[in-house]
């Protein structure tokens, strides 16, 4: 005869199999399927916002800050300024990039021979940018509060070291 245990000892291994396997069967859905919303936020008082207006108004209003026609190798410097004013209602951080060369002809390239040396002269001088003009990309001109000037020196040089006759009757445009 054998014994293969008391029928209620079944009984209660399937119960306890099938609240094992519910209370599982819960908490996999309550990872898997979480109603959770984390939120955060937090405020910044000594961060405001005004608006206003910005602008600039300058002395040459797009028209030819130098003309260097006459410049040979070891030549005079030839120079112009410009003059730039704050407008708005506050004050802003300027730059000054060079928008295009053009060079005529483009080979060997006038913009590779000719140094640009940008300076700001509204008090003692001080220069910003000294590279030629093919070098040159973008320079930054300080702060200028609204209602203050600021003037600044662009001079051109061509250095007897940079001379080549292929640049005889050369010319240069250069946007900025």
């Amino acid at each position: 005869m054998s014994h293969k245990g008391a029928p209620g000892t079944k009984v209660k291994k399937a119960f306890l199999t099938l609240v094992v396997l519910a209370l599982l069967a819960v908490a996999l859905q309550s990872l898997v399927f979480s109603g959770a919303n984390f939120t955060s936020s937090s405020g910044n008082p000594g961060n405001t916002f005004t608006a206003g207006t910005f602008g600039h108004t300058n002395s040459k209003d797009g028209v030819l800050v130098i003309d260097a026609a006459g410049l040979w190798p070891g030549g005079s410097a030839k120079t112009g300024t410009l003059t730039i004013t704050g407008t708005g209602d506050f004050s802003g951080a300027y730059t000054l990039t060079k928008a295009g060369v053009v060079d005529a002809p483009a080979a060997p390239g006038l913009s590779n021979a000719l140094t640009l040396r940008i300076e700001d002269i509204t008090g003692a001088p001080q220069t910003l940018s000294n590279t030629t003009v093919a070098g040159f990309n973008t320079v930054g001109l300080g702060a200028i509060a609204s209602g203050a000037s600021r003037q600044y020196r662009f001079t051109l040089t061509y250095p007897t070291a940079s001379a080549n006759t292929a640049l005889q009757s050369a010319s240069m445009t250069l946007r900025l």
